[in-house]
């Protein structure tokens, strides 16, 4: 079941970065749509971070929920592996809807 759980994150993760990328390169015009667009964006936002505390969080439990400095370690580790996967996830998306575009 946890394993399933930190699957359904990430693609999560992936997903809604995917989503982040395609909505900051809507061309809107008016006061409304940036206003409605910024909200969804701080809404995916939200998400963003609950993923990216989740997942650590679930290795930590698949790998049995140390108490001591290797729990620390995997927790922090994991973190730092998933800040970095979703930076380059959502710099490639970003690229490759900017090449799209142009």
């Amino acid at each position: 079941m946890n394993v399933l759980l930190l699957i359904v994150a990430i693609v999560i993760l992936l997903f809604i970065l995917r989503k982040l990328s395609m909505i900051e390169y809507s061309n809107r015009h008016s006061a409304l749509k940036d206003a409605k667009q910024n909200v969804i964006s701080l809404l995916w936002g939200v998400v963003v971070i609950s993923t990216i505390i989740f997942i650590p969080y679930q290795v930590w439990v698949l790998t049995g929920k140390s108490l001591y400095w290797d729990g620390v370690y995997i927790i922090g580790g994991t973190a730092l592996l998933t800040i970095a996967i979703s930076f380059i996830f959502y710099y490639k998306s970003k690229v490759k809807l900017t090449d799209s575009v142009k």
